[in-house]
């Protein structure tokens, strides 16, 4: 029989596992099918013994875990033990118990992270999913001002926007905003690392989605478009100062970037687009 060893670190595998024991390292693909969220990351905690009274608490919580193991290094006893990312709620449990100990350490596909790169680099979010009655819903954005098409509200460029637009197209003569789909391409990718801990996070998909927007939006032929005129004074029959494209919420492509199951919000007040003064104008 072949012997199956880990191409990162050379520790001998079983042949079954989706990570490697003893580094993390995936032993599969991480690109998901189109739309779908790339396989969770790998993450292990790490401790050596302790005289804090939540020590017994935490190796109750280890060794109910088929990924626990034991190692000596430099003569003292070394605890370790493996989660899935999305088990957030067994993993968080015992973080919160031994993150203080001089002798935690965190891995994150074999790699060593701070605390607080991981959590505040988009576990937290994750998290917060977790606890959520609708999960798909709250990554989309729950309301008008945090929605998008994107599948994370962090990342911007929200459905009803109108500055993150305004940075990504040009306004034309003839009433044609063009996109700039390159640049919002740059700036959903640097965005999406601030969150790249998120075991949901998938920019393969994002990009996609940008891809499928038009590269050019004229609502006079389009009908699923309209402009938002981000200055009262502008009427529709001139060129717009300041005016940004918004996506009818019943649209075809709408239901071709969101979900069935998520709620596109109502939008907030525009009453004062076509011409009239916006609300509390003197």
């Amino acid at each position: 029989m072949t012997r199956q060893t880990c191409t990162t670190c050379n520790a001998e595998l079983r042949g079954t596992e989706n990570y490697c024991p003893q580094c993390g390292h995936s032993l599969r693909g991480r690109r998901g099918r189109r739309g779908e969220p790339e396989p969770p990351r790998w993450v292990e905690i790490e401790f050596q013994e302790s005289k804090s009274s939540s020590f017994h608490t935490a190796l109750d919580l280890c060794i109910t875990n088929p990924n626990y193991r034991t190692f000596e290094r430099n003569a003292l006893k070394v605890h370790r033990v493996g989660f899935h990312a999305d088990q957030s709620g067994e993993l968080l449990r015992l973080a919160n118990i031994v993150r203080g100990w001089k002798s935690f350490r965190l891995f994150v596909d074999g790699r060593e992270e701070t605390w607080r790169s991981f959590f505040y680099g988009g576990y937290y979010c994750f998290e917060d999913r977790d606890a959520s009655a609708h999960s798909n819903q709250y990554c989309y954005g729950e309301s008008s001002e945090w929605f998008n098409w994107w599948g994370c509200h962090r990342l911007g460029y929200g459905f009803y926007s109108e500055e993150d637009w305004l940075r990504s197209g040009k306004m034309m003569e003839d009433h044609v905003f063009v996109l700039d789909k390159d640049r919002i391409k740059r700036i959903l990718l640097q965005r999406a690392r601030s969150h790249r801990f998120c075991p949901v996070m998938n920019t393969k998909s994002i990009l996609e989605r940008v891809d499928m927007l038009p590269d050019a939006i004229d609502p006079a032929t389009n009908p699923d478009w309209e402009y938002y005129f981000l200055d009262w004074r502008d009427e529709p029959s001139t060129p717009p100062a300041a005016a940004v494209p918004v996506c009818n919420p019943e649209s075809m492509i709408v239901t071709h970037l969101v979900p069935p199951d998520v709620v596109v919000p109502n939008p907030p007040d525009r009453s004062w687009a076509q011409g009239e003064p916006p609300p509390g104008y003197e």
